[in-house]
């Protein structure tokens, strides 16, 4: 059968995505995508992203299973978290993270917390060798809810530049990645723009996308 493309929006897109067996990539340029991309760049060996506590997500979410798979993920190096707020009280960042942090810390890990500050991420804490989890309401939850609705996989891609990459490169980078975790599990492909209503992620959605098409992924 040959494969399928397609683009939709927000986590319940995600979740339904997920239901049906397809691999998805979420599209949050500002800022969870921009973060992954930064962190892929620095040597992260893994990005996922997480649901925070409290958020008001319109499909089931789990931030616990997200952190238990870092956790299976991580070569010894510890796990970066990056939430919100981006800016302001600490505490607030932890508390959203909670979920995450009291799987790390039950099982033993070390784990940094820092804000999701997009290409900024990588003058906060060191990424090589490490596995990120980008705690957001909006890309963390995407992620979140297509994992906990059965998707085999998922990803992050951006059209954010990030050091030493212009948003070309990324959004490049992120449709490679994309297309060959489909071809790895062998399902369809779905792009989810984070927000309906952030222009930057329904734009950068249809041009990863497009990017996708013209890697030939829908040739028999």
């Amino acid at each position: 059968m040959s494969a399928t493309l397609e683009v939709t929006f927000d986590a319940s897109g995600a979740a339904e995505a997920g239901l049906r067996g397809r691999v998805v990539c979420v599209v949050d340029v500002v800022d969870a995508s921009t973060s992954a991309e930064a962190a892929l760049a620095n040597g992260a060996v893994a990005v996922l992203g997480a649901a925070p506590a409290g958020a008001r997500v319109p499909a089931p979410v789990d931030p616990g299973a997200i952190a238990r798979r870092a956790l299976e993920l991580d070569p010894g190096s510890g796990v970066v978290v990056a939430a919100e707020p981006r800016v302001g009280d600490p505490s607030a960042r932890e508390q959203r993270a909670a979920p995450v942090l009291d799987v790390l810390r039950d099982a033993g890990i070390g784990w940094d917390l820092v804000p999701n500050q997009g290409a900024e991420l990588t003058g906060l804490v060191k990424l090589e060798g490490r596995v990120l989890i980008v705690v957001s309401t909006t890309g963390g939850a995407a992620f979140d809810a297509a994992l906990a609705a059965g998707a085999p996989a998922s990803c992050f891609a951006t059209t954010g530049r990030v050091e030493g990459k212009t948003g070309w490169d990324v959004a490049q980078l992120g449709a490679e990645r994309a297309t060959g975790l489909a071809r790895e599990h062998g399902t369809g492909l779905t792009i989810v723009a984070a927000s309906a209503n952030s222009a930057d992620d329904s734009l950068g959605a249809f041009e990863i996308a497009r990017r996708i098409v013209a890697l030939g992924f829908l040739r028999p």
